[in-house]
């Protein structure tokens, strides 16, 4: 069957699928329409103070599923400017049919609690079974109000956990403190560990009046050398066998190791049994620094590659130095130490080839790109372009789902779930989507990706696809999602659509609202920074509460993949790396590998940082993938938008 029929075929199908799925949409969203608007405008009075007037009209929303929702989002802000929260407790306790509702009406009570200082009504909030733990506070109240001060195993634990503390802790503590004399070794020393490695010196050497001479002498030696690492180490007070040594001594090896890796690495030979560590545990960390130099391109980590017992990494950035040094029998000889799971890997079989190629053995590379061209993946491509082959790309026809996703569209659940994601609440219907379909079959979850793609719920959908196992039924998976918003500002920007949704799809995989945990925000996943920047180009302002707006985020994102494009001469490898890494990164990087004397794809496996590597390549791959969508089959090659870039070729 021919590519270009296959192509007919699902064009086809996916026409009829739509007709049905319009009907569909137009079914769910239009259920509750009236009161959806109704409960938005309730809650906008809510935000915006008018708490009376909003209850005056609860009632209309009788038999809406979010009518729960509201009610409890009117206690949450009664909560907030309560005077006397605790004679709120009543109305969080009618929240017992949801429990997640009621546990967080329970959080606010203890904060308001807290932020008042009214500490029986937080004893009262903290008595509830469903209470949500907020260990500082739950200390401090319990210290105020009558519990008595002694290092308990949870009041140790906390104590020596200085990552969790907030100032409530440090009031508790203080009051602990001024009445206890005996402060448990271990906490003593796991707190000392704590606040040793994550730099609060002065803090660690307040708690020095605890210890005994010697132990004195060694924590002593541990602040002493925070900033002289290598003095540290060489210091005999510093060497033990205890966990704490070890910790400590691995703290201070990876100091030394910032500003002088190899010395590090040569004392750490020598010398790790001083601290406990045995040979394995000596060896790892030697072959981990090992890789740590090829990463940073120091002229000895060949050498130290070579000298340390061989674990996964070490073997990848083995062949990696060899693609680097353009030595191409050694990087067959090195893809000979890989294992041989390792070895059937498209990656390394490429890479195989790619050396093959690059010494003259092209009939022995070719068959090696033939087993490979047809894997539907980053590597796939690439070994499909050595050959001028057409891409591994079909869809497979949309599969009957009907009866599933009826059946869903009744579930109560389900049901709340839509609504959550029309009234503006994704975050809300997400979780509960998420709980109506736990252990469901692989049908149902096929009648979830048909209902959840028929809304454009687009992150529902290829996550509700994937559990389904539906890797195949391209049009779930990679949608031409926020169609509107993403065609108008790619044509502004004069940025491929496929781009967008090839970053799209990397970082936020549809989802409006997700927020990471370094601080990125939405769909195209914009760090506060950079959205602010874009902005004052642009002339508007992009608070990060903002930037959940699916239209602000793709039209900050795009001006973004428009300056990284420009900036690296539109290929897309480099474009891709700097919208994950940065450009100034970026551009060390094609300067520390002699940009152009290397081609993008040796360059791409030789980035430094697995993250971007990866990256790189999962954009690389979803841009080809959304271009075939979108352009009926039609694809750039890769290694047209792969071309080398000298660094002279940069923009300033």
């Amino acid at each position: 069957m021919s590519a270009r029929f296959l192509r007919i075929l699902m064009c086809a199908s996916l026409f009829a699928f739509q007709s049905a799925v319009l009907a569909d949409h137009t079914e769910v969203a239009e259920r509750y329409s009236h009161q959806r608007q109704l409960f938005k405008e309730l809650t906008d009075q809510l935000q915006s103070g008018e708490l009376d007037a909003a209850i005056a009209r609860r009632d209309e929303l009788k038999g809406y599923p979010l009518k729960e929702y509201f009610d409890y989002l009117v206690v949450r802000h009664q909560l907030k400017q309560s005077a006397n929260p605790a004679s709120l407790l009543e109305r969080v306790a009618e929240f017992n049919g949801d429990t997640r509702l009621q546990r967080r009406l329970l959080g606010v009570l203890k904060n308001r609690s807290v932020a008042l200082e009214r500490w029986q009504d937080y004893k009262l909030a903290w008595a509830d079974d469903n209470s949500p733990d907020h260990p500082c506070d739950d200390l401090l109240a319990g210290f105020i109000n009558g519990q008595p001060k002694r290092f308990t195993e949870p009041t140790r634990k906390l104590w020596s956990d200085v990552g969790r503390h907030t100032a409530n802790c440090d009031k508790a503590f203080s009051m602990l403190l001024a009445e206890v004399t005996d402060v448990p070794t271990t906490a003593l020393w796991q707190r000392t560990v704590a606040l040793v490695k994550r730099g609060d010196l002065e803090a660690a050497g307040s708690l020095l009046k605890y210890f005994n001479a010697r132990d004195k002498r060694l924590v002593t030696a541990w602040i002493d050398g925070y900033d002289d690492p290598a003095a540290a180490l060489r210091n005999e007070v510093t060497h033990g066998n205890t966990v704490h040594h070890k910790v400590i001594a691995e703290l201070m090896l990876r100091r030394w190791a910032r500003d002088d890796l190899p010395g590090a690495v040569a004392y750490w030979q020598q010398n790790a049994t001083r601290f406990g560590f045995n040979e394995k545990e000596a060896n790892d960390a030697v072959a981990g620094y090992a890789v740590l130099a090829a990463k940073r391109g120091i002229a000895e980590s060949r050498q130290l590659l070579e000298t340390v017992a061989p674990n996964r990494d070490v073997r990848y950035w083995r062949v990696r130095l060899a693609l680097q040094a353009k030595d191409w029998p050694r990087c067959i000889a090195t893809l000979d130490e890989l294992t041989k799971q390792e070895q059937s890997m498209p990656r390394w079989q490429y890479w195989r080839a790619r050396c093959l190629e690059l010494q003259g053995f092209q009939s022995a590379a070719n068959r090696i790109f033939e087993a490979i061209s047809d894997k539907f993946e980053y590597y796939g491509f690439l070994a499909a372009d050595r050959l001028s082959h057409q891409y591994a790309i079909q869809a497979a026809p949309l599969p009957d789902a009907d009866s599933a996703m009826h059946e869903l569209k009744d579930d109560p659940r389900v049901i709340r779930a839509l609504e959550y994601f029309f009234a503006g609440l994704p975050w809300e219907g997400r979780r509960e989507w998420n709980r109506a379909l736990k252990g469901s079959s692989k049908e149902r979850f096929l009648g979830a990706a048909q209902l959840a793609d028929s809304v454009d719920w687009h992150d529902r959908a290829l996550d509700s696809a994937f559990s389904a196992g539906a890797t195949d039924v391209l049009p779930w998976l990679f949608p031409e999602a926020y169609k509107e918003d993403v065609t108008r500002h790619a044509a502004s920007y004069d940025v491929p659509r496929e781009f967008v949704y090839g970053v799209m799809r990397r970082e936020s995989r549809f989802t409006p609202d997700i927020k990471s945990s370094a601080g990125a925000v939405g769909l195209m996943q914009l760090m506060p920074a950079t959205a602010r920047q874009m902005g004052n180009e642009l002339s508007i302002k992009a608070p990060v509460w903002r930037l959940i707006d699916s239209e602000l985020n793709i039209k900050l994102g795009i001006r973004y993949l428009h300056f990284v494009l420009s900036r690296f001469d539109n290929n897309l490898a480099y474009a891709a790396a700097a919208y994950n890494a940065g450009p100034k990164r970026v551009k060390k990087w094609l300067q520390a590998g002699a940009a152009g004397a290397l081609e993008t794809d040796i360059w791409v496996e030789l980035i430094p940082f697995d993250e971007t590597r990866a990256y790189v390549q999962a954009v690389l791959f979803n841009t080809t993938v959304s271009e075939w969508m979108l352009k009926d089959g039609q694809v750039t090659r890769l290694e047209n938008r792969m071309n080398s870039l000298s660094v002279s070729q940069l923009a300033e």
